[in-house]
């Protein structure tokens, strides 16, 4: 059993800080973008366009965008909440600013959303699968065919993500029961969660989880990979996390 739910101004001003909208159109639906020919293309045209240099650089740099605005306001929206977002590569959708620079880029989902009856946990293996195994894996598997990117740096564009939401955004923002569920749903998604697709193994994020540096500057988690942002800064400076920065 499901019944509608919505979110709340505030909710709604916090999940589009987070690139997640209610409202318009996008460009593309992610099921389009799911074909390598229409990705391609798509990327390409953000090469002739000026936004980045290369096919190579124009999919890493994307990737980043598409993990972010999926991850991020989805698991926050459900751990912080209870309002989890089930929707399918075919109710996503994408909006793009060319004019801007950097590229800007918004997901739009229908709205108001389903909330599941289930146990919590059984939400969270639910939620988990549409966002992971029906949304991001088949992308990450759609980026490596149309730019013949490494799928590693390709999920260690979307992992990054996963570990600010639960190691600094939410303990920054949540009560403490919310900090409790972010402990569970991250231990979750490290440890419990399998991933189906060919690109990754069992888990695509444990990977990269790896134990942080101190440094002058406070304890960095160093990429094993590199996202090639040197190739678009302005300075061709690297992350700070790169690691070619270690």
């Amino acid at each position: 059993m499901t019944e509608q739910v919505g979110f709340n101004e505030k909710e709604k001003e916090k999940l589009e800080q987070l690139r997640l909208t209610f409202d318009g159109k996008g460009e593309y639906t992610v099921q389009q973008l799911l074909d390598a020919d229409q990705l391609k293309t798509l990327l390409e045209r953000l090469v002739t366009e000026g936004q980045y240099p290369s096919i190579i650089v124009a999919g890493s740099q994307f990737m980043k965008r598409y993990g972010f605005m999926t991850l991020a306001p989805i698991l926050y929206a459900f751990t912080m909440w209870d309002k989890p977002i089930f929707s399918g590569p075919d109710e996503l959708e994408i909006n793009m600013n060319m004019q801007a620079a950097p590229l800007m880029m918004q997901l739009t989902i229908p709205n108001p959303l389903k909330r599941s009856e289930k146990e919590r946990a059984d939400t969270r293996a639910e939620l988990a699968n549409k966002l992971i195994n029906e949304n991001l894996a088949p992308f990450v598997e759609t980026m490596v065919k149309a730019t013949k990117l490494s799928a590693a740096i390709l999920w260690e564009n979307a992992a990054i993500y996963l570990f600010w939401v639960y190691e600094t955004l939410i303990p920054s923002e949540g009560n403490a029961e919310q900090v409790n569920r972010a402990k569970e749903d991250f231990h979750y998604l490290l440890r419990e969660f399998n991933c189906t697709s060919f690109t990754c193994g069992a888990n695509p994020f444990m990977p990269y989880y790896s134990e942080k540096v101190e440094r002058e500057e406070g304890p960095i988690r160093f990429r094993r990979t590199c996202c090639l942002y040197d190739q678009v800064s302005a300075d061709g400076a690297c992350c700070k996390t790169c690691p070619k920065a270690r």
